[in-house]
């Protein structure tokens, strides 16, 4: 069957997502893009809601308002920008969906918060946190050993952080490794209580730590191979 007569919804389901992220920055085409968000529609909102939640906000409505701000940046000024990232990096497009969707509900929290000196308390629930939210998809031997280190990281992060601000210490450590916030974007989260020094210093702290304990763990696996 000609290419011609295959119906569309049928033909761009059956092309990689690096082809429709590129046919949606070409010409306008609403086929294309309703496939584009079919596909990433799931976890661009699962990112958004988590990204959410460290700033104290629970509310589905916003949680879809800022999903449609993802799309709208995407859509606006930075379809040619995804295209050629996807062209040169096909196997990290969610990947950089997931940090402009990250980005995009920081930077509409830090607006409002900068609009005023009070603001909701932030939610630190390490468990919403998503660590993955600026990797790429997984399946390399590289990607593998990269997900090993971070596991890694994040168990000495668990057991070196003890006392009543474990939580919004490790909470701090990925913000700034993982979402790639400076010492001053994450200070001015509600609640976290910490100027840009201090907020740098647990960022040091923390370094100093997981570097120890590698280092240790390292040197007690080369005693027991000797």
């Amino acid at each position: 069957m000609p290419m011609s007569n295959i119906p569309r919804r049928t033909r761009y389901s059956s092309l990689s997502l690096k082809d429709v992220v590129c046919l949606c920055a070409g010409p306008c085409d609403d086929e294309a893009w309703q496939e584009f968000v079919f596909r990433v529609g799931k976890p661009i909102s699962l990112i958004v809601m988590r990204t959410a939640s460290l700033w104290g906000d629970h509310s589905r409505a916003l949680a879809e308002d800022l999903v449609q701000a993802t799309y709208l940046k995407l859509w606006e000024g930075g379809r040619r920008l995804l295209c050629d990232f996807a062209i040169q990096r096909p196997e990290a497009i969610l990947g950089y969906l997931k940090r402009t969707a990250a980005n995009a509900t920081h930077d509409y929290f830090k607006h409002g918060h900068s609009q005023s000196s009070g603001g909701g308390n932030l939610h630190l629930s390490t468990s919403e946190m998503d660590l993955e939210a600026g990797r790429e998809i997984h399946g390399s031997p590289d990607k593998i050993a990269f997900s090993v280190v971070i596991n890694e990281i994040d168990e000495h992060l668990k057991r070196c952080l003890t006392g009543p601000d474990h939580d919004r210490d490790r909470t701090i450590f990925w913000l700034y490794f993982r979402q790639g916030m400076s010492t001053r974007e994450i200070a001015s989260l509600p609640a976290i209580g910490l100027s840009a020094k201090g907020v740098g210093s647990v960022i040091e702290r923390l370094k100093h730590s997981i570097r120890d304990q590698i280092l240790g763990v390292r040197a007690n696996s080369d005693d027991d191979e000797n």
